[in-house]
């Protein structure tokens, strides 16, 4: 038998789920999730993008970026319009799509003062040095 060892891997892909689960249920009432309010979000921010500046803001290849953005699209909340190069697509946020980003960030922010408050200030930033310490590791094996 295996001993009972803590894998990283694991431990991460847990709590991921676990934190996951915690915003898409309160950001139900808006009918998004909280990856696709991350899609709002960006897109927002950066202004109509095109589908590659948005796949480097969010480190996501082009292919699954274009399937989420059309669920959006399906959902009525970005339209996508031809960019001067007829190749290249601007997406844009709809009205809806502006309304539903006001109140998923309400329902998001809500989210995070909560789970500051359950970890405290110090731990909840410690959480975040160590996520993005793992985010730069690039290990040679």
């Amino acid at each position: 038998m295996i001993a009972n060892e803590l894998c990283n891997c694991n431990i991460l892909r847990n709590s991921s789920s676990k934190i996951t689960s915690i915003y898409d249920k309160a950001l139900s009432h808006t009918g998004v999730k909280v990856t696709q309010y991350g899609l709002l979000k960006y897109v927002y921010l950066l202004k109509s993008p095109n589908l590659s500046q948005l796949s480097a803001a969010l480190y996501q290849d082009r292919s699954t970026l274009g399937r989420n953005i059309r669920i959006l699209e399906r959902m009525k909340l970005v339209s996508i319009n031809a960019g001067i190069d007829k190749r290249q697509v601007q997406i844009e946020l709809t009205n809806y799509g502006v309304f539903t980003l006001k109140e998923a960030r309400k329902a998001w922010e809500l989210v995070q003062k909560k789970i500051e408050l359950k970890l405290g200030k110090k731990k909840q930033e410690q959480l975040i040095e160590i996520l993005k310490n793992i985010e730069a590791i690039e290990l040679k094996l």
